[in-house]
Order: C-alpha cells, then structure tokens, then sequence
C-alpha cells in the first residue's frame, strides 16, 4: 500500500487526481474508506469487479491491493487518470487488471457488454444515475456497492421512484472525523432479475 501511497503523492503534484486539501488524508480518509469495500458484507463472492469512476484508485486499487485474486477493471473517462492508474498498475505489479478509458454508457453499448459481479463507486453521482449506468454491466445477482455522504433520505426517494422494484440495503460505516458532516453509508444494490 505505501508504494501505491507514495506514487499517488507524486502524481497529485502534477495533475488533480484528489483535492490538495485531502493531500494529507489519503490514508486516513481514502485509503480506509476504500478498505470498507474489501468486507465479506460487501465484496462477499464477487470476482470480477468494476471500479466506476475510479480516479485516483479508490476504491478499486486500494481493493486490488488487499484482495488480489479479484479480477479488477478501472474505469475513468478522463485520460490523464487512466495513465496514472495504468503506471499505478504496472509500478505495483498488479495481474488481472484492466484499465479502460471511457464511460459506463459506452461499456454497455458493447455487443455484447461486458458482465461483473460487483460494481463500485464512491463520491460519483446520485444513485438513481448509479443504478442506470451500472445495471447494465451486472450480471444476474451482482451488486453495486456505493460509498454515500450525508443524508440519503431524498436521494434514496428518488432512486424508488423511478426504480420501484430494486430494494436498497444501507449499511452505516464509521466517522473517520470528528466532523459530523463527515457521515457515510454504504449503499448495495443487487440486480435480480
């Protein structure tokens, strides 16, 4: 994990792949939020897993790291931080890691498109966008598994709204601050049929 650490450090000077003001929280804050997607309640059998959005590598590098036998794919529409997790992937020797440099949309537009078991994302979008961009890319069974802030009441209203049928399990996870604007849950979504 240090060597992945040290490598982000290094690139964060060159190109924003967290905000400076995190700089100094990358463990603290992103490092161990990401390890919460590593549990047995979230991660359970999966093997192949989508990281949506990955950025920086968090979560799907920082659950590589722990869960190697995970077959990972990286997901990011901007190219600069495809290069830096496709370095990140190389520097750290990672086997069954697939970095591609797109958009959910367009993964699911391939004939045919490509199935995971999980599906994570953290700080991306409302989950009622989440849910349309990764159902698609499940397979029967799979989950996502989403890291949400504040308050999800509203959010999770809409996402019934306009998905009636799909029950929404939210597991509360630890402050890491002792900001209570700080709060996350993590949100699983199973795709059923």
């Amino acid at each position: 994990m240090t060597a992945y650490v040290e490598l982000l450090e290094v690139w964060n000077t060159r190109i924003n792949l967290i905000s400076r003001q995190d700089a100094d929280r990358i463990v603290s804050r992103h490092v161990r939020e990401s390890l919460w997607f590593c549990q047995p309640r979230v991660v359970k059998t999966a093997r192949s897993v989508l990281d949506l959005g990955s950025g920086a590598g968090f979560p799907g590098l920082v659950m590589k790291i722990y869960l190697p036998a995970l077959k990972m794919t990286l997901l990011d529409s901007r190219r600069m931080k495809a290069v830096f997790l496709q370095e990140a992937v190389a520097r750290l020797g990672l086997q069954d890691t697939e970095i591609v440099c797109d958009r959910a949309e367009n993964l699911a537009r391939q004939a045919p498109p490509p199935e995971f078991d999980l599906i994570t994302c953290r700080a991306v979008s409302k989950l009622e966008q989440l849910w349309a961009w990764a159902a698609p890319l499940l397979r029967t069974g799979g989950e996502l598994a989403a890291l949400k802030g504040g308050q999800m009441d509203a959010e999770r209203m809409l996402f019934t709204r306009r998905f009636p049928k799909q029950e929404v399990i939210t597991l509360d996870m630890p402050v890491l601050t002792h900001d209570p604007t700080a709060e996350r849950k993590m949100v699983l979504i199973k795709r059923d049929e």
